[in-house]
């Protein structure tokens, strides 16, 4: 006899029990198998893994070979977990961290190529991400940032995109779209200018400078600043802390402040996804011209 939830996932993934074990008791199995509360089936996630651990979920990204970097199967991967994480009435805290030596550098290398060769591409990545990190920002619950590593562009406008964020004090972080000759298309240039201000915005975004761990805190866009060994027990005292408070009450909270806001972030990223896709698009664009120099290991040559 399966566990009902087991039936479940196996009429979802059309997974067909061998001939072997058609008569075999499965409860024991199926029991030990994880599954999340309320008795909805873990998404199937092969960019990073979700846990929960009493009131905090966990995702984490896992493709530390290639610094997290964001493909199609990341951005499936990561609204599923997030959805998976704010249906679970238990949740009351999630936390979003990477593994190795990068919380995320942004686009991956073969989807900057696909997008580099068709305009249409490049408007479904901005829309793509501008989504997330929305939906990251309009979760009921409190979503922190552990940045144990590297952040730059889309890794960054991520990480923007959540509550708290916590950093590793070898961590370092940056805008960096400037240095390719593109720019942003995550929501940044809306959220950045209310953590640090309109002048200290303009000067990360402008230069695409690298921000250490102490700056990042002295600036708002972090919290705190950690040894990178003590920050996976900083960031569960904190969540840990959180997931006491009263989930209402956190969403509650969550609302006023985007009530607040001078200009709701759905509208503010609208503005910049169209200019982003009338600058990058053209062929003699300097973003394409940006991509270009740096998949030929050359300086670019800017209009």
């Amino acid at each position: 006899m399966c566990h009902p939830w087991c039936a479940e996932a196996v009429e979802l993934t059309g997974w067909t029990v061998p001939r072997i074990l058609e008569h075999v008791d499965m409860s024991d199995i199926c029991r030990a198998v994880p599954r999340p509360r309320g008795g909805r089936p873990v998404p199937t996630l092969e960019t990073m893994s979700l846990d929960v651990t009493g009131r905090v979920a966990r995702i984490t990204f896992t493709r530390p070979e290639s610094m997290n970097s964001l493909t199609a199967r990341v951005f499936d991967d990561l609204e599923a977990a997030i959805d998976a994480a704010e249906a679970d009435p238990d949740v009351r805290v999630l936390v979003i961290g990477g593994t190795g030596r990068a919380f995320s550098v942004g686009l991956d290398l073969t989807l900057l190529d696909e997008a580099f060769a068709d305009a249409a591409v490049w408007e479904r990545l901005a829309k793509r991400l501008a989504a997330l990190t929305l939906k990251l920002e309009s979760l009921s619950m409190p979503v922190i940032a552990a940045v144990n590593g590297l952040a730059r562009a889309g890794g960054f406008e991520l990480l923007l995109a959540c509550d708290l964020v916590l950093i590793a004090d070898s961590a370092r972080i940056a805008d960096a779209h400037a240095e390719f000759g593109v720019i942003p298309a995550g929501g940044s240039t809306a959220r950045l200018p209310r953590i640090v201000g309109r002048q200290r915005a303009r000067e990360i975004f402008l230069t695409g400078r690298w921000i250490p761990a102490a700056e990042a805190v002295e600036l708002g866009i972090a919290l705190k600043s950690v040894p990178a060994d003590e920050l996976d027990a900083a960031v569960t005292e904190l969540a840990n802390r959180l997931a006491g408070q009263s989930r209402a009450c956190m969403a509650a909270m969550k609302r006023q402040f985007a009530a607040v806001e001078a200009l709701p972030l759905a509208e503010a990223v609208v503005p910049e996804i169209e200019e982003f896709v009338a600058y990058t698009t053209p062929p003699d664009s300097d973003g394409q011209e940006g991509f270009r120099a740096y998949r030929e290991n050359r300086p670019p040559t800017w209009a």
